[in-house]
């Protein structure tokens, strides 16, 4: 019989479970698709297969000489980029009016430092406006942000801040499988269910197709899909509160070719759903992944892309490929879909979460990775959070407070074209 049970199919519920069981945990960990971490592909790494820590975990290596590129007006541009540049990215009329808006979003920036007041700053546009103006927005971070997160105008400053807010100093390349592959050793001695249909949750027990399993309960499930299962344990009104918690899934096609290609390209306004290419046999430790660009989309559930086949979605990703890196081919391509794993921060996310996770803390039902706890964990930060609720050190409702709310980056001095899409 278990004592901890990890209902979820991303990467935080395989990370959870393992740390649960080197606490000494025994563990069931409850998969509903046919694949640990719901891949198909666990050689590829999710997302950009780098994060940042302060100190070098064993087996990761600091990314070091890597180049990254924007892709804007049919151009791949190196990053950094710099004021010299925008000759480039604008008609010849407009780059007089792009520099001077650019110029005085700095100095009003600057002022409100040693004079206190500013704008109010509550949405990305906001963000990018006051530090970019009007023009560099529209020509680079609106489309950027349409493909990634849907409209600017909605999404909050928490992400811009997050996403455009910092240089990638200090960063790690991960080993193959990223995270997981620290924990996926601890696996050894969890009992993994896959194809199993969660259809409860409740304070000490999960049931599913097969009957209730006991034991603390660990969520790296939606909001929405949470309430759901728990039913009428929910109180009133929280239903429609998270179902304004939105989520995008990752949709990413691995390709054969991009040798041309550095090492990360975000894409502007290139053909298809791409917002950014990958070229992960650069990273230490994923050389087996040489001569492969992997293109990553990110799509509502209603998106005809996920809907629909893995050939279409190839189709797709060579077509966004090809007008950067023309060697692109679909031969042997690889199709990984992950469930949730976008959470998309809007103005009015931080109540709706906070009445949310004091729910799951009074239930006793513990939020764990990017879709239980509605953000983007990385590094000590997650460390933190698992250390914190499996030693139930403190409720569930503070170590989610220190560790995870709010999602931003809050040393925005180093905000700069020059670090445009570093996440």
């Amino acid at each position: 019989m278990a004592d901890a049970v990890v209902v979820g199919g991303g990467l935080g519920a395989v990370r959870a479970a393992a740390a649960l069981r080197a606490a000494g945990r025994s563990v069931v960990l409850l998969q509903e698709g046919p694949h640990v971490a719901g891949r198909s592909f666990p050689d590829v790494p999710v997302g950009t297969g780098y994060e940042r820590f302060t100190r070098v975990p064993q087996g990761w290596r600091p990314v070091e000489g890597a180049t990254s590129g924007l892709f804007v007006g049919g151009t791949l541009h190196a990053l950094p980029l710099s004021r010299a540049v925008l000759p480039r990215l604008f008609p010849a009329a407009q780059v007089g009016a792009a520099v001077a808006a650019w110029g005085r979003a700095r100095g009003q920036r600057e002022l409100a430092k040693l004079i206190g007041g500013g704008k109010e700053c509550r949405t990305y546009r906001d963000w990018i406006v006051q530090h970019y103006g009007e023009p560099i927005y529209h020509r680079l971070f609106q489309p950027y942000a349409e493909r990634r997160f849907g409209d600017p105008r909605g999404v909050t400053a928490n992400v811009a801040r997050a996403v455009h807010g910092g240089a990638p100093e200090g960063y790690l390349a991960c080993p193959a499988e990223g995270r997981a592959a620290e924990l996926v050793a601890g696996l050894a001695g969890v009992e993994v269910r896959t194809n199993v249909t969660v259809t409860g949750l409740a304070s000490g027990v999960v049931t599913t197709s097969e009957g209730e399993i006991e034991g603390d309960v660990f969520v790296d499930l939606a909001p929405a899909r949470v309430v759901a299962l728990l039913g009428e344990r929910a109180p009133n009104g929280v239903a429609e509160e998270v179902s304004w918690l939105r989520m995008r899934h990752a949709l990413e096609v691995t390709l054969e070719g991009g040798a041309s290609l550095p090492w990360i390209t975000h894409d502007v306004d290139g053909p298809g759903q791409a917002f950014r290419l990958v070229r992960h046999g650069l990273f230490p430790g994923s050389g087996h992944l040489q001569g492969t660009v992997s293109v990553q989309m990110s799509v509502e559930a209603n998106d005809p892309l996920w809907l629909g086949s893995d050939a279409e979605a190839i189709d797709a990703a060579v077509q966004a490929a090809r007008e950067l890196a023309p060697d692109v081919t679909g031969a042997g391509a690889r199709v990984q879909r992950v469930v949730d794993h976008h959470p998309v921060w809007v103005t009015t996310t931080a109540a709706r979460m906070r009445r949310y996770v004091l729910m799951l803390s009074d239930l006793k039902v513990v939020p764990v990775g990017r879709a239980g706890t509605y953000a983007t964990l990385a590094g000590e930060a997650e460390d933190s959070y698992l250390e914190a609720v499996i030693g139930q050190a403190v409720p569930v409702r503070d170590a989610f407070r220190r560790h995870v709310e709010p999602p931003v980056v809050v040393d925005e001095v180093r905000a700069h074209l020059t670090d445009f899409a570093v996440d």
